[in-house]
């Protein structure tokens, strides 16, 4: 599929969806994967802008991290990193619809003697609807785009966390979407360089949702006291959705003054999600998911037209016992998968998925190992994860293995995380 097709029928679906008049807060029918959550920063609800109304906060998000990544396969460089990232921001209530954030992101690798990273951020949030935010500055990125590994690698968790531009947010009853603009590099006019940036847009479309309420297991208990009452309910709920993505990265420019190659890369997914949960609200919940997804590519610079594909079924089990009302508990992930990709490549995805040899290495200076990849990969994918919650702290395990059928060679990916994240009314 082109991708200006692809493009066509996600603008066509968005217009469709946005007639709905079905609107519902962040998250209330999600199906999607529990574990891990720690790594989204979704943007303050309407409840949130109302109660901020006016007043200034601080909000303090502290990230600890380790991974390692060991690859035996050609296609990617294994690494070994050890840091700290601070994020604080100042927040603003403007009114009941609009927040003000002004702060920096600051990464600290240890065994350097200097910050890798350290970056102002600035953003206004305007959420105009309860189904609808618009961002400008400092976007919610990373891992909040929800993209998978082999279009968005979750290293850039670590080194390309802070994303800069626009971004749309939607949620709705039958349709989610995240559509964005990430500028990465401004062009001075005449200088020796490119502008880099990326454009994407994420949609999840509810085409059945069936809920069966039982009864006979719906109660109330005390969990911290008289006044405070966590309900279950053992809801079963069975959906199918389509998830599909269009992803455009670009590097050149008109005024630069180099001689390189203009080049675009283009990433579409399409797919189905079929997903079957017991226990919505309750402790513990199950759910079981099956993802079919076939994903595209594209790439087009001054000399080259070239193009290729992958198919990714994934079958996922999530386990969850949270007590909402402390914001405390643990959820378990895994995950088994079966990746065939033929000539794919993604400008941000993780190399592992690689398999592009038609082109040579000068058109992604940072991913020497193109010229050495394989034209058609097979891989077994098998990854697991556990989050614990505290009250202001998350804990977060993750691992990942990928083994080659074809090399008969196996990468692993393994990773810690802590994260303490709160907000300080200050008047």
């Amino acid at each position: 599929m082109k991708p200006h097709l692809l493009f066509l029928v996600l603008t066509l679906s968005s217009a469709f969806a946005a007639t709905a008049q079905q609107s519902s807060l962040l998250g209330s029918n999600s199906t999607e994967p529990a574990t891990m959550h720690l790594f989204y920063d979704m943007p303050p609800s309407q409840r949130d802008l109302i109660a901020g109304c006016r007043h200034l906060a601080l909000e303090v998000d502290a990230n600890g991290f380790f991974y390692d990544a060991e690859y035996a396969t050609s296609m990617a460089k294994g690494y070994t990193v050890a840091g700290f990232r601070l994020s604080p921001a100042l927040a603003y209530g403007i009114n009941e619809r609009a927040q003000l954030r002004i702060g920096f992101n600051a990464t600290a690798f240890a065994g350097l003697d200097s910050l890798y990273h350290l970056h102002p951020t600035l953003s206004l949030v305007y959420a105009p609807t309860k189904w609808l935010t618009l961002v400008a500055g400092t976007i919610y990125g990373s891992h909040t785009h929800r993209l998978d590994a082999p279009v968005y690698d979750p290293s850039r968790w670590i080194f390309n966390y802070q994303e800069d531009g626009l971004q749309i947010l939607t949620k709705t009853k039958i349709w989610n979407s995240d559509t964005w603009l990430d500028w990465q590099h401004y062009l001075t006019p005449w200088t020796p360089d490119q502008e880099r940036f990326t454009m994407g847009t994420n949609h999840t479309i509810s085409l059945l949702r069936f809920i069966k309420s039982d009864s006979s297991h719906s109660f109330a208990k005390p969990i911290a006291g008289p006044c405070i009452i966590e309900r279950y309910t053992k809801d079963r709920i069975w959906a199918v959705d389509i998830p599909a993505h269009f992803i455009a990265s670009h590097r050149g420019g008109e005024l630069k003054t180099i001689d390189t190659n203009t080049v675009t890369t283009f990433n579409e997914k399409i797919g189905l999600r079929l997903s079957f949960m017991r226990g919505r609200n309750m402790r513990p919940s199950r759910s079981w998911t099956l993802d079919l997804p076939v994903y595209f590519y594209h790439l087009e610079d001054n000399t080259l037209d070239h193009g290729g594909k992958a198919f990714y079924p994934t079958l996922s089990f999530d386990y969850r016992n949270y007590a909402h009302s402390l914001g405390i508990g643990w959820s378990a992930r895994a995950a088994v998968g079966y990746w065939h990709g033929d000539h794919y490549f993604s400008a941000h995805g993780s190399p592992v998925f690689w398999s592009a040899n038609a082109y040579s290495a000068q058109h992604i200076p940072q991913s020497t190992s193109l010229a050495s990849a394989s034209d058609i990969r097979n891989i077994l994918t098998f990854s697991a994860a556990y989050e614990h919650e505290f009250e202001g702290l998350n804990l977060g395990l993750q691992a990942d293995i990928y083994y080659d059928l074809d090399l008969r060679k196996t990468d692993l990916f393994v990773g810690f995380y802590m994260r303490f994240k709160e907000r300080f009314l200050l008047f």
